[in-house]
C-alpha cells in the first residue's frame, strides 16, 4: 500500500483564506496522489474548520473523491456537530462514500474551553488487506487508545493532528512513542498555523517499526524544507508481520483488560 501525508508549511496556512483557496488547494493534492500511484491520502488536523458547517465540507470532498476512485482520503480533521454536541473528528471517504468516521476521545484544555464532547468508541475499516483505524490530535497523547487500536488487530492508523505550541517537541513523544509501543504503521499530517488566536506546529512523518526503517529511528519519510507538499511511502505489511514475530510486545499484555473500554 502506498501513503502520503499532506505538509503544510509554517506560516502556509491561515483560516483566512476562502473556501475556494481551500478546495482548489485540496484538488491539487489530490490530482498529485493520483499521479503518484497513492493508495492512501491524510489531510492534517483542523483543516475542515475553515467551513462553518462540518457537513458542507464533508459534502464537497464526497462529490471531489468520486473523481479519485481509488485513493482514501482522510479529508483531515474538523467540528461535528451532532445532537446539540459538538466533536473534533475525522473521516475516511473513496469514491463518493465514508467508509469510518471517528470522533476524538480525549480533549486538550483549549478543546474543553471550546466546548468540545468527546467520543466514545473506535471504528476500523479495511482497505487492501489492512485494518484500519483513525487517531485524531489529542487522542495521539493517550496511550490507552493506541493499545486498544493495537490489540484490535489494526495495521494501520491515520492521523490528523494539531498539536498546540509553536514547536513540534511534544509531537515526537505520541505517535512516535505509540508507532514503537504497538508495531502498527502510522500515517501522521501535521497543522502548522493559527486557529482561534492559538498557534499550532505539527510536523507530517509517516511512521513504522524502528526494524522496519533504514536508519532505526521508526521513520520512513519526514517533511523536509523543500518545496513537495506531500511524503510518501510504500508499507510492506508482510514485512511489518515479520518484525513483530522478533518482538511481539502486545503478546505480554493482559488483553482482557482492554476489550471493552471503547466500545
Amino acid at each position: 500500500m502506498k501513503v502520503g501525508a499532506v505538509i503544510v508549511k509554517k506560516d502556509g496556512f491561515n483560516f483566512s483564506i476562502s473556501k475556494d483557496e481551500l478546495l482548489n488547494k485540496i484538488l491539487l493534492i489530490l490530482i498529485k496522489s493520483y499521479k503518484e500511484g497513492l493508495d492512501v491520502i491524510v489531510f492534517p488536523g483542523l483543516f475542515g474548520c475553515l467551513f462553518e458547517n462540518d457537513r458542507d465540507y464533508i459534502e464537497k470532498i464526497l462529490r471531489m473523491s468520486i473523481n479519485f476512485k481509488n485513493i482514501a482520503i482522510c479529508p483531515g480533521s474538523y467540528f461535528e456537530n451532532a445532537e446539540n454536541k459538538t466533536y473534533h473528528s475525522s473521516c475516511i471517504i473513496q469514491n463518493g462514500r465514508i467508509l469510518l468516521r471517528q470522533r476524538q476521545l480525549y480533549l486538550a484544555k483549549w478543546e474543553k474551553d471550546l466546548g468540545l464532547s468527546r467520543g466514545e468508541n473506535i471504528s476500523f475499516v479495511n482497505l487492501k488487506g489492512f485494518k484500519i483505524a483513525l487517531l485524531i490530535s489529542t487522542d495521539t497523547f493517550y496511550p490507552q487508545v493506541s493499545r486498544y487500536i493495537a490489540m484490535s488487530g489494526a495495521d494501520l492508523v491515520l492521523s490528523p493532528v494539531s498539536i498546540y505550541g509553536k514547536t513540534f517537541s511534544y509531537q515526537m513523544s505520541a505517535l512516535w512513542q505509540n508507532v514503537q509501543q504497538n508495531l502498527f504503521f502510522g500515517v501522521e499530517s501535521g497543522l502548522k498555523g493559527n486557529f482561534d488566536g492559538k498557534d499550532f506546529y505539527s510536523l507530517s512523518i509517516i511512521h513504522a517499526p524502528l526494524e522496519m526503517t533504514e536508519r532505526e529511528n521508526g521513520i520512513l519519510e519526514i517533511e523536509r524544507n523543500n518545496y513537495s507538499s506531500i511524503i510518501m511511502a510504500q508499507l510492506d505489511n508482510e514485512k511489518r508481520k515479520e518484525a513483530i514475530k522478533k518482538f511481539n510486545v502486545l503478546s505480554h499484555l493482559n488483553t482482557k483488560l482492554y476489550e471493552d473500554i471503547f466500545r
